[in-house]
């Protein structure tokens, strides 16, 4: 069967286009969603007195890079999976200097990893990694809960102090529970008034998201400490008080730690207690 997809033309129009004439994998299927972005910035005036100037490629490769940032963090792509600026230039019908920065920025953010003998993959999260980024957040997101609690708005209060309200209702469906905590960690970090922070969280949230056949939300018993945790985190925020809101940011990361190095190994619960890995020599 022939995969279709709907493009603009230059002069606007809707048509139909075969891209392939073979059945396209779940991920070349949400890269060629954004095929059509390209004629469409191509097409920038249907004015035929004013001259159609060419793409930059800076914005062909902010395309690119979304495009296969939504790919991954949506887990269209798995870890494993092979990518080259040939593939992606392919795929999005641009030149491979785009593609190449799309994907050196990815790689440079570590989404993706250079493998010995295939290349480009999409990075798989092992157990050092997961230290790693949880040590990050445990600094970052510590910091932005106290500078929330510094400064947010009665209405962000009460938007957070709702959030935690309902999210017991999500309790049994995991997925709800995922985006509403990303919702919910948005917020915090918008409280938080400091754009530099934002900017950490989303990239530490995007390399969570790439690996989230191991969120740690699949997890009954995580499930129920988050309420928990989520309600000590609102209260401090609301009470206005930095101290108690960066402890209760630690004491979430260290649990949201110790439950994704039990999802990592395939446990089905986590310890009491995560022994960090030996530093190397």
């Amino acid at each position: 069967m022939q995969t279709l997809a709907r493009c603009k033309t230059a002069g606007g129009t809707s048509v139909k286009r075969k891209l392939l004439a073979k059945p396209a994998s779940c991920w070349e299927a949400v890269l060629m969603r954004c095929v059509p972005l390209k004629e469409q910035a191509e097409s920038s005036c249907d004015n035929n007195f004013v001259d159609k100037k060419p793409v930059p490629n800076v914005l062909l490769g902010d395309m690119a890079y979304q495009t296969v940032l939504e790919a991954i963090t949506t887990n269209q792509m798995k870890p494993g999976d092979r990518l080259s600026e040939y593939m992606v230039a392919d795929w999005l019908k641009i030149s491979r200097t785009p593609a190449r920065e799309a994907l050196r920025r990815l790689e440079s953010e570590g989404l993706l990893a250079s493998h010995p003998r295939r290349g480009l993959v999409v990075a798989t999260l092992d157990e050092s990694a997961i230290y790693e980024l949880y040590s990050a957040r445990e600094v970052i997101e510590s910091t932005v809960a106290a500078m929330a609690a510094r400064f947010a708005t009665d209405a962000q209060i009460s938007s957070l102090t709702h959030m935690v309200a309902i999210e017991s209702e999500m309790i049994e469906t995991p997925d709800k529970m995922f985006a509403h905590n990303r919702a919910f960690h948005q917020l915090i970090s918008e409280a938080a008034r400091n754009r530099y922070m934002v900017k950490f969280l989303q990239a530490i949230s995007d390399t969570s998201s790439a690996f989230r056949q191991a969120s740690t939300l699949v997890s009954l018993q995580r499930r129920q400490e988050v309420l928990v945790e989520h309600r000590a985190l609102v209260e401090a925020i609301a009470r206005h008080d930095e101290d108690a809101a960066r402890a209760a940011a630690l004491q979430h990361v260290k649990g949201a730690l110790r439950a994704r190095v039990a999802v990592q190994r395939g446990e089905a619960a986590a310890s009491p207690a995560v022994t960090r890995p030996p530093r190397p020599a």
